[in-house]
C-alpha cells in the first residue's frame, strides 16, 4: 500500500488536518498468524513485518507499485566511495514518545542492526556494514567492510528505534510494545485474537484517509480468511488460497490483488552431518526431486498459478538465473533407480515437517509431495506445525531432516542465495564451494561477472540438490472495494502509505 513521496517539502508540511472529510473508522486486517514481535528487525516473516512497520519505519523503502527505492526517514544517500555511504535524514521527525529521530537514533539503531546476537534474522544483510559515525544531527556516515551491490536493499532494511525507550525496556519488551515514527501507534494486544493500533495524529507524512484504528486478526485457516472478507468482518485478507481468491474475484464489493511472489517454495533436504538420515547421500536428494511432479501440484492445487523452479532458486527475471539448466524431470523410475544405487532399493522412512496456516495451501501441497514420495518407496512421518512453532523451528534450525518452506527475501540474488550459505541460520547444507561463490557474488560490482558467479552457484546447487525444487507462486490479497490504493510486494509486504478507506 503505497504513498508517493513526491517532494520532501510536501511531505514535511502534510499533517493529520489534511485527512479530509471522510469519517474515520477501524480497518480490520486478517493475516495467517499472530505476530511474535513488532520490531521489524527482529523478524523476516511478512506477517510480523506488515504489522510492525505500521509503527516502526525504515530509512528507505521499496514501494510495491513500481518497486522504486524511495526515501522514508532518510531524504537521500550517496556513495562517497565503494565502501562509504553518506545518509542524510529527514528533519523535524519525532518518535511518538517525543524523542527526536536524528543521527543519534540512527547510530543506535545501526549498531543494534549489525549485532548478530541481537538481530540474527538480518545477519546476512547487515554483514557488509562495519561502522557508523555521526556527522551532524541529520547526517551519518556508514562504512562497509567490502563493496556491496545491493546496498539500497540493505538500507531499506534498517528500521529506526528511539534510543531512550529501547535502553529503558530492552529488545524483547520493545518488540511487544514498540514506539516508532509511523502512521500508527501501539494500543493493545490480546494474544492470538487481536492486535490494535491507533492513528498517530502527529505523523510527519500523509496519514491514510478514513482510518483511525487498525485491528490485526490472526486467522490461520485459508477458508476462514476469505469468508470473513466476504461477510465484511475483514477489510483486508492476506495470503488467500487460490480457490478462495477466484471466489473473491467474482464477488461484488470485493477486490483481488494478485502479486507475482518472490517466494520460492521448496522442501528442505538436510545434508548436515548432525541431521543423520538417508538425505546425506546426494543421490537420494536427486531421487526425491525426480519423484515429485511439481507441474501436477501447480495445475491441481494452485489452478495453474505457479511457475516451476528450473532446478534453481533464482527466478527467471533475476540476475544470475541460469537458462542452461534443465529442470529435474518428473521420473519415478529414475528416482527408484537412484534410491537403489544409494542403497535403498525398498525406500526408507523419514520425518517430514510442514506448517498449516503459514502459507496458502501449505498442508495440501505437503500432503501431495508426501504422496508422490510414497510412490517411490519413501514413507514420510508427517509432522504438522502451527505457524508460530514452525517459525521457531525455522529459526532454531530444527526443520529437519525434511520440511516444506517458502522463503521470500528482498529481490536480489545475494539475499536469495545467501540463505544457503553454511553460516546462515536457515541453511541445511555446508558446502565450501557454494560458500565461496556466495561470498564472491555479494561483493562483485561488475554486473556481468556477478551474474556469472550466480549462474555457477545455480549449477552447483542443481547438482547438490539441497532441496526439492518446487515452484514460485502468486500471492493473493483480498480487500473490500472500499479500500483504495492497497498494494502488496512480492515478498508478502504491504504498507499503509496513501491507503484510504472510503
Amino acid at each position: 500500500m503505497i504513498r508517493s513521496l513526491r517532494s520532501v517539502a510536501l511531505a514535511a508540511i502534510v499533517s493529520a488536518a489534511a485527512i479530509g472529510s471522510a469519517p474515520a473508522e477501524t480497518l480490520v486486517v486478517a493475516q495467517n498468524f499472530d505476530p511474535q514481535t513488532l520490531w521489524p528487525n527482529g523478524t523476516t516473516a511478512s506477517d510480523n513485518l506488515n504489522a510492525g512497520s505500521a509503527i516502526v519505519e525504515a530509512l528507505f523503502w521499496v514501494d510495491p507499485d513500481g518497486e522504486e527505492f524511495k526515501p522514508l526517514l532518510a531524504e537521500s544517500y550517496e556513495l562517497e566511495d565503494n565502501t562509504t555511504v553518506l545518509v542524510r535524514l529527514r528533519p523535524g521527525v519525532r518518535f511518538t514518545n517525543g524523542e527526536p529521530m536524528d543521527a543519534d537514533a540512527v547510530v543506535h539503531s545501526f549498531n543494534v542492526f549489525i549485532d548478530p546476537a541481537k538481530t540474527p534474522a538480518y545477519a546476512r544483510v547487515s554483514d557488509p556494514f562495519q561502522s557508523v559515525e555521526k556527522v551532524d544531527d541529520l547526517t551519518v556516515r556508514m562504512r562497509l567492510k567490502y563493496p556491496f551491490p545491493p546496498i539500497r536493499l540493505a538500507l531499506s532494511q534498517l528500521y529506526i528505534v528511539p534510543p531512550g525507550y529501547w535502553n529503558e525496556v530492552g529488545l524483547e519488551a520493545y518488540g511487544q510494545r514498540p514506539i516508532g515514527t509511523g502512521p500508527f501507534m501501539f494500543d493493545s494486544w490480546a494474544r492470538d485474537d487481536r492486535l490494535e493500533m491507533v492513528v498517530n495524529p502527529d505523523y510527519w507524512g500523509t496519514l491514510p484517509e478514513g482510518i483511525d484504528r487498525i485491528v490485526w486478526r490472526p486467522v490461520p485457516d485459508d477458508i476462514s480468511r476469505a469468508a470473513g472478507l466476504t461477510t465484511g468482518e475483514y477489510h483486508i485478507a492476506a495470503n488467500l488460497a487460490v480457490a478462495s481468491a477466484l471466489d473473491v474475484e467474482r464477488q461484488d464489493g470485493l477486490k483481488l490483488v494478485a502479486v507475482p511472489s518472490y517466494r520460492i517454495y521448496q522442501v528442505i533436504l538436510s545434508s548436515l552431518p548432525e541431521h543423520a538420515s538417508p538425505l546425506l547421500d546426494k543421490r537420494v536428494r536427486q531421487a526425491l526431486n525426480h519423484a515429485v511432479d511439481k507441474q501436477a501440484i501447480i495445475d491441481n492445487l494452485l489452478f495453474g498459478y505457479g511457475v516451476p523452479l528450473r532446478g534453481q532458486v533464482l527466478r527467471e527475471p533475476q540476475l544470475g538465473f541460469n537458462p542452461d539448466l534443465e529442470d529435474y524431470a518428473y521420473d519415478p523410475d529414475r528416482a527408484r533407480a537412484l534410491l537403489a544405487e544409494a542403497g535403498h532399493p525398498d525406500g526408507f522412512e523419514i520425518t517430514f515437517k510442514f506448517p498449516s496456516g503459514r502459507y496458502a495451501q501449505d498442508r495440501e501441497v505437503s500432503e501431495a509431495v508426501a504422496g508422490m514420495l510414497a510412490e517411490v518407496g519413501v514413507r514420510t512421518n508427517m509432522v504438522v506445525l502451527e505457524p508460530g512453532e514452525f517459525l521457531r523451528q525455522l529459526r532454531a534450525k530444527e526443520l529437519q531432516p525434511m520440511a516444506f518452506v517458502g522463503l521470500a527475501p528482498q529481490d536480489d540474488p545475494d539475499l536469495q542465495v545467501s540463505q544457503y550459505h553454511s553460516s546462515w541460520r536457515y541453511a541445511y547444507l555446508n558446502n565450501p564451494e557454494l560458500d565461496a561463490l556466495i561470498d564472491a557474488g555479494k561483493q562483485e560490482m561488475d554486473v556481468e561477472k556477478r551474474a556469472q558467479i550466480y549462474r555457477d552457484a545455480m549449477t552447483l546447487m542443481y547438482d547438490e540438490a539441497p532441496i526439492i525444487f518446487l515452484y514460485g507462486g502468486v500471492d493473493f490479497f483480498g480487500t473490500s472495494a472500499r479500500v483504495e490504493n492497497s498494494h502488496a510486494r512480492g515478498d508478502g509486504r504491504f504498507f499503509f502509505y496513501d491507503v484510504a478507506l472510503r
